[in-house]
């Protein structure tokens, strides 16, 4: 109890310092009409979303003077210099959590651009899991309003725009459907090719004609007291690979926060490779088929139309420590998975080059899925 009330205090405290500071560079430092900043959080690289939108900005806002932040999202004295940065900026454009933004009250010219990392509603989050085992305690978003202060907020669908409005808290009203930035590139005819150009130069034990490549892509799971189930799916895929066919090699690419040991123990096995260097997105280009668990990842992957599975035996467990938006099979196509042999026998079912009709799940996520970066910096710069 008494820990808990210096973590209290200190908060409280290191809150009114960073908004003094803050106040203070409104006033020092001269407002750019043109100075966008983007945050760098998951993996501290320009990739994804923010990376679409960082091309499209240079076509459509020239003069922009560009920067960067890498988030550590820690209480501490480079928050300090990160407010310096962002001070006199337009446009803060984000893909995750980004903590100084919810400890200011950003000036009003400011636009707080969130492009969430995840296309769909799959998994809840943010505010939508209060008063579960993974959400935030109230008291805590009473110190910290978590996901306060977006003014504008990107979604790949107008049916799950609903559920980010709950998710951020935010009126509906800043909550605009124009599709997911990143797949863009699924369009791109010479993006494509230079993308399976250079992954199947670094690993070429992936562009043979016989190789089957199955992508495996788990989301991240708490630990300790907001623990959603006690799987590992990576421990599960190593126990289980001597029974794949010779033929089958997975493409393993771990989550961001995922620990190092598990993915150094699988990258030991001849028919494990680990996804490094690319983004997810640019290593679905070259797989065969896809698996995940509760990761929303599995709808950019359906816009390819190629096979997809849900590997979900803590489905229960899962559900009632964090909550699903939506029933599974109302979002996806994809093979729901309970077992371990169910796994095995999937796998083991897959060919080269399958093809899978999943335009009811694409209709269903995605409003829009052609020049979505030219969308939506139009419309941020507008409005």
């Amino acid at each position: 109890m008494f820990k808990e009330q210096l973590k209290k205090i200190f908060i409280i405290i290191y809150k009114k310092a960073l908004r003094m500071y803050y106040f203070m560079m409104l006033q020092i430092k001269p407002f750019k009409s043109n100075k966008v900043v983007f945050v760098l959080s998951r993996e501290n690289k320009l990739q994804g979303n923010l990376y679409f939108i960082y091309l499209e900005l240079q076509k459509q806002l020239p003069s922009a003077e560009i920067h960067f932040v890498h988030a550590e999202n820690k209480m501490n004295l480079k928050l300090f210099k990160e407010i310096n940065m962002i001070a006199n900026a337009k446009y803060l454009i984000l893909d995750d959590y980004y903590l100084p933004v919810y400890l200011i009250k950003p000036n009003d010219k400011v636009k707080v651009i969130q492009l969430w990392h995840a296309a769909g509603a799959f998994k809840k989050f943010g505010h939508s899991t209060i008063g579960t085992r993974f959400g935030p305690k109230q008291s805590y978003l009473k110190l910290v309003p978590v996901h306060a202060n977006y003014t504008h907020v990107y979604v790949s669908s107008e049916q799950v725009a609903p559920f980010y409005a709950e998710a951020f808290n935010v009126p509906a009203s800043n909550v605009y459907p124009l599709g997911t930035p990143r797949t863009d590139l699924f369009s791109n005819k010479e993006m494509i090719k230079q993308v399976k150009q250079n992954i199947y130069e670094k690993y070429p034990q992936l562009c043979s004609i016989y190789v089957i490549t199955i992508l495996i892509a788990p989301t991240y799971r708490a630990t300790g007291g907001q623990e959603e189930s006690a799987l590992n799916m990576l421990m599960v895929i190593s126990e289980n690979l001597r029974l794949l066919k010779n033929n089958i090699q997975l493409i393993i690419r771990p989550h961001p926060y995922t620990n190092d040991e598990d993915i150094s123990y699988l990258g030991s096995f001849q028919n494990v490779t680990i996804a490094e260097d690319y983004s997810l997105n640019e290593w679905m280009l070259i797989a065969d088929a896809f698996v995940t668990d509760y990761s929303s990842a599995i709808f950019d992957f359906s816009l390819l139309y190629k096979p997809l599975a849900h590997f979900v035996p803590d489905f229960i467990q899962y559900e009632q420590n964090r909550g699903l938006y939506q029933d599974i099979q109302k979002l996806s196509d994809g093979s729901i998975l309970s077992t371990e042999d169910s796994l095995v026998k999937w796998l083991n079912n897959r060919k080269k080059d399958e093809e899978f009709d999943t335009s009811r799940m694409v209709a269903y996520n995605f409003t829009n899925t052609k020049n979505v970066s030219q969308q939506i910096v139009e419309h941020f710069l507008d409005k």
